[in-house]
């Protein structure tokens, strides 16, 4: 059989695969779980990947051993030894060929530029920005993780919008929506109980990340609230685009946007483009062309 590639798009809640052949067809594809290191544990990143590989094999009628190379971008592959990590589990499911992994931001603004300056900011269940500069330095910010850091993202609205809730809960907080919208959202865990859900070991940050959709409907509803913590979310991701376009002197250059709350949340992106745009009139900020395991398999011929 002809020799092929695989991309992954490894995220914190979703994976894409695509398989590819030299041409650049697109013959074959799966969908599964989280390939996040970060956000899975290594055993359940083993096992998503596993199946994967089986979708794609099994509807496509491909084989490991024709693959000749493989491009993933995981959210968190940069921190740490995740990328050693991941390495290790495509190495005992029997892959030998050429590896590519790289940090699922990285793998999107290069897949978009083609390695040209220019940034990406992905906000889906976790945050990011990356930046090329025109000697081909990289820079990123923000990212650091959703214990410190993932403003503007998907968790970030679910948690401030827990805290919201809560506060309006115990009469510290000005009343919202948001906290019957809490309440419905944790069935079976009362408001006064919530904490402990948030400290114990069941916390699932991907899970958190799924009220944001609600936030977005009590925003439209004209809730005080939520229209504040996505306010509070446009900032904050426009704070990491501007320090992007500092440090990379990215003045004049592409801004691609990437992932579910900035590209879907009409209000999160329109907020985000008015505070950028006014302080850099002439970027450019499109949202992202292709799917980035199309990118990824596109770069995996590259290695």
């Amino acid at each position: 059989m002809a020799q092929y590639v695989i991309g992954i798009n490894g995220g914190a809640s979703h994976s894409r695969l695509a398989a590819m052949d030299k041409e650049g067809n697109i013959i074959g594809q799966s969908f599964g779980k989280a390939t996040n290191i970060t956000s899975e544990t290594y055993e359940g990143v083993a096992l998503n990947i596993q199946n994967l590989l089986d979708e794609l094999f099994t509807s496509s009628g491909l084989e490991l051993k024709d693959c000749a190379a493989m491009c993933i971008g995981s959210a968190g592959a940069s921190t740490g030894d995740n990328a050693g990590q991941l390495e290790q589990i495509l190495r005992k499911l029997g892959y030998n060929g050429k590896l590519r992994i790289m940090n699922d931001a990285e793998l999107v603004l290069l897949s978009e530029t083609g390695g040209c300056a220019g940034a990406i900011i992905i906000s889906g269940t976790g945050s990011v920005g990356y930046a090329i500069d025109n000697d081909g330095g990289i820079f990123r910010a923000g990212g650091w993780g959703h214990i410190i850091d993932d403003g503007g993202s998907g968790y970030r609205i679910g948690m401030d919008a827990i805290g919201a809730a809560l506060m309006d809960f115990d009469g510290r907080g000005e009343r919202t929506r948001l906290t019957k919208i809490v309440s419905e959202f944790f069935d079976g865990i009362s408001l006064d109980k919530l904490a402990d859900y948030v400290y114990s070991d069941e916390f699932n940050k991907a899970y958190i990340a799924k009220l944001a959709r609600l936030v977005e409907s009590a925003a439209k509803e004209g809730d005080n609230i939520a229209l504040e913590i996505e306010q509070k979310a446009a900032s904050d991701l426009a704070s990491v685009a501007r320090a992007l376009i500092k440090r990379a002197g990215l003045s004049k250059h592409k801004i691609v946007l990437s992932g579910s709350i900035i590209l879907r949340n009409e209000n999160v992106q329109r907020l985000f483009c008015e505070g950028l745009l006014k302080d850099f009139p002439e970027i450019e900020i499109v949202e992202m062309a292709e799917d980035a395991e199309i990118g990824a398999a596109r770069l995996a011929w590259e290695i």
